[in-house]
């Protein structure tokens, strides 16, 4: 399998991981990598850049986001395989890139693992080992999740290699277990720098792996105990403190309920129009093109929410707000950099929710501040929130804000905040999966009724029974609280209700059941729920490597 034939060679030129001394930039052209790596010096330098792996595999939100129940195409094209799956094949550029970037990673981390014994001895090297081996065993979690079973590979190349025998499913999570069990071993509660790998990060992923392989056929029912075990640890009695609201504002990516994220420090930024993240490009409507004089983002206009992703949520619940931009100032940015002047701002777009969208809600509306108000475009709750392709309107359904960088050049990846790969609220919500999945329902609900006591509006209870507790609504509120934030594919893989959902929330998807076709049908009567192996995957490698079903 050539693809992982990586020149490791290149990894001399640095690039920074997000901890404390991200990027030094050297000319080391005239140093061996073999003895630069054993040196104090340059062995954390191959550790940062393992963790830097994780920034090319999170730069593409598709394979994360699309073809689920809360995103459809907006005005700009989406990509149709891994968004509609009836046009997904084995050649899809977008699953051929997460395969490719996700084994780029195992394979720094496997040179990181190499030297890790070989440089100079210091009372962090095993931690350093810990943290890389949990990044591997984080990668093959994406890579078995998507693919099912796939090579496991623990050398480091140097020369190129083409025979790569396929690992099952179960093998990979038994991988997976070990490698994140090691590590937790030997990372430490808490680290120096904000972003490097500790107990509890592992702790919420051991959740996830154990949580993930329960509902696989080789699953068993201990599984979903063991994922509530580890989700309960890493949680250690921590509730949540911090608003909604102040938990995604900008400046506030180092808190305490962060328990794992990509750091995007800007002093680890080469190029501000292109070394960024695309975070904040995603998930709204375009706004037009004088961002930079006007002060709003560059926006694609596509991964555009669902009617589900605004219908799941209910007026009680402060995620709403905290989530969408209801109310666009003149300046868009104004709503982050005069946040204290906000009564007096005036208002250019209001984007009425359907519990307040009638004209007599919005007449009351603008009665409240007719100086500001008055002059506002009003966008009432209506399907048309749902852009299409025939939508030719900028600014027609409301902006997801969770992600804007009022920092951040007017550009696509240009974005300097950190992207958020585990929270504790996450973790709250695999813990009542877990429970849930166990048959403990009390505690499953005492789980989620703390994500909700967070979310509900002051005066508001948002608390659930028992007799409310099911596994859609375990993704009704993974919907509410974590829109945008990467997970949404595997959730409705791992439930096993990716289908099902989509038929029934995702336009692009229904359109095809609606004439006639099932979209996840594919070669042989069977249907296409992994991704496919990448052509040149299977082309390259010697060994036998047989196709997934539906392709």
């Amino acid at each position: 399998m050539k693809i992982l034939n990586i020149l490791l060679l290149s990894l001399l030129i640095v690039i920074g991981a997000g901890c404390k001394d991200f990027i030094e930039e050297e000319n080391l052209s005239n140093l061996q990598a073999e003895e630069y790596y054993k040196t104090a010096e340059g062995y954390p330098k191959i550790v940062n850049a393992s963790y830097a792996t994780l920034r090319a595999i999170y730069n593409d939100p598709f394979p994360f986001m699309a073809g689920t129940d809360m995103y459809v195409e907006g005005r700009v094209a989406q990509p149709i395989g891994v968004s509609e799956y009836r046009n997904l094949v084995p050649e899809d550029a977008n699953v051929e890139a997460f395969y490719r970037n996700a084994y780029r990673g195992i394979q720094m981390c496997n040179t990181a693992l190499y030297f890790n014994d070989k440089t100079e001895t210091n009372a962090n090297l095993p931690i350093r080992k810990g943290e890389v081996q949990f990044l591997r065993a984080y990668y093959y979690f994406l890579l078995v999740q998507t693919f099912g079973g796939v090579p496991i590979t623990t050398d480091r190349y140097i020369v190129p290699a083409t025979e790569f025998k396929r690992n099952t499913a179960e093998e990979v999570y038994a991988f997976i277990v070990k490698e994140m069990n090691e590590a937790l071993a030997l990372v430490p509660e808490t680290q120096a720098d904000f972003g490097r790998v500790t107990k509890r990060a592992i702790r919420h992923y051991l959740a996830k792996v154990y949580l993930t392989r329960g509902y696989e056929t080789f699953g068993t029912q201990q599984d979903f105990s063991t994922a509530a075990t580890f989700a309960d640890a890493a949680i250690n009695g921590q509730t949540l403190s911090t608003s909604f609201e102040n938990l995604f504002f900008p400046g506030n990516e180092k808190n305490s309920e962060i328990l794992f994220s990509i750091q995007y420090d800007p002093t680890s930024i080469l190029q501000p129009l292109t070394d960024g993240n695309s975070q904040n490009y995603y998930f709204g409507p375009y706004m037009g093109g004088q961002g930079v004089a006007q002060g709003y983002p560059n926006r694609s206009y596509n991964l555009t929410p669902t009617m589900y992703a605004f219908d799941v949520f209910t007026q009680d619940d402060a995620r709403f707000d905290a989530t969408f931009m209801i109310e666009h100032y003149s300046r868009y940015y104004d709503y982050y950099d005069k946040a204290s002047e906000r009564a007096n701002l005036n208002v250019k777009f209001y984007y009425a929710p359907k519990w307040a969208n009638s004209p007599a809600d919005i007449a009351a509306w603008r009665a409240a501040s007719p100086a500001r108000r008055n002059a506002a475009t009003v966008y009432p709750y209506s399907p048309l929130w749902e852009a299409s392709r025939s939508s030719n309107l900028d600014n027609f359904t409301p902006p997801v804000k969770k992600f804007d960088d009022p920092k951040s050049p007017f550009g696509v990846s240009t974005s300097t905040r950190d992207i958020f790969l585990a929270r504790l609220a996450e973790t709250y919500l695999i813990a009542a999966e877990a429970y849930f999945k166990a048959g403990v329902p009390n505690t499953a609900v005492s789980r989620i009724n703390e994500v909700r006591r967070r979310a509900a509006k002051p005066g508001k209870n948002l608390d659930i029974g028992t007799a409310d507790l099911t596994i859609d609504f375990i993704l009704d509120e993974r919907a509410r609280e974590l829109l945008g934030e990467y997970h949404r594919w595997f959730d409705l893989k791992r439930t096993g209700t990716l289908m099902a959902r989509t038929k029934l929330y995702n336009r692009d998807i229904k359109k095809w059941y609606d004439a006639g076709t099932d979209p996840f049908l594919g070669t042989g009567g069977q249907f296409k729920i992994l991704r496919p192996i990448p052509a040149k995957a299977i082309d390259l490698n010697e060994a036998d490597i047989q196709q997934n079903p539906g392709y």
